[in-house]
């Protein structure tokens, strides 16, 4: 995780903005956080999630391919 350090720059910056600047400039930050929080919330691809179920005593090629179609049809449902 990256940690977001404000600069003496920036807060001299900060200091001599107006609103629309204000709103401007936490909007990017938002966008920015959002966005690096997606990143590290990424999870296991479908040959991850495979081969892990495999490895399950009692989980044959057939279930493990209905068990990804399953989990893969309720992350579209998610998006």
């Amino acid at each position: 995780m990256k940690q977001y350090t404000l600069n003496r720059k920036t807060y001299k910056d900060v200091k001599r903005m107006d609103h629309q600047q204000m709103d401007a400039f936490c909007k990017n930050l938002y966008k920015a956080g959002h966005a690096d929080g997606m990143k590290d919330a990424e999870g296991l691809t479908e040959n991850e999630v495979r081969e892990v179920i495999l490895g399950v005593k009692g989980i044959g090629p057939k279930k493990a391919e209905d068990i990804v179609n399953a989990l893969t049809a309720a992350q579209k449902e998610r998006s």
